[in-house]
């Protein structure tokens, strides 16, 4: 939260009241004790620069990747396309620990980029 909001609280790196930004992180499965490792991305709407934890969906990263196969057998796909549109309403198999937020457009880019936190819709000049 505090790089979320630290980001988006400067307005030559984000315009007001938006952007994403996510989070690999480890956390413990609430069923299975086994750790596991989770998408943190800011939710849909909101401002970034007062994002709270509430403010964040959180998903399992093996189930949203185990969804590429489905994006890339899909003729048409690509951004505003029904791939996307099929996945966006796939992730809420993903979900973890039952977190009600849902989850960026931009989830595929903040899944599919390697280990770091990311930021997308960064202001342009």
């Amino acid at each position: 939260m505090y790089r979320s909001n630290t980001l988006g609280a400067d307005p030559t790196l984000t315009n007001t009241g938006g952007g994403n930004t996510s989070s690999k992180l480890m956390e413990t499965d609430p069923l299975t004790g086994d750790s596991v490792e989770v998408l943190w991305v800011k939710g849909s709407g909101g401002d970034l620069r007062t994002a709270k934890r509430e403010g964040f969906a959180s998903l399992y990263l093996d189930r949203v990747r185990a969804m590429r196969p489905l994006y890339l057998g899909s003729a048409a796909r690509g951004p505003k396309t029904p791939a996307e549109d099929r996945m966006y309403d796939l992730y809420s198999h993903c979900v973890f620990n039952l977190n009600p937020r849902a989850c960026s457009i931009d989830t595929p880019l903040h899944t599919f980029v390697p280990t770091g936190t990311w930021i997308t819709s960064i202001r342009t000049r």
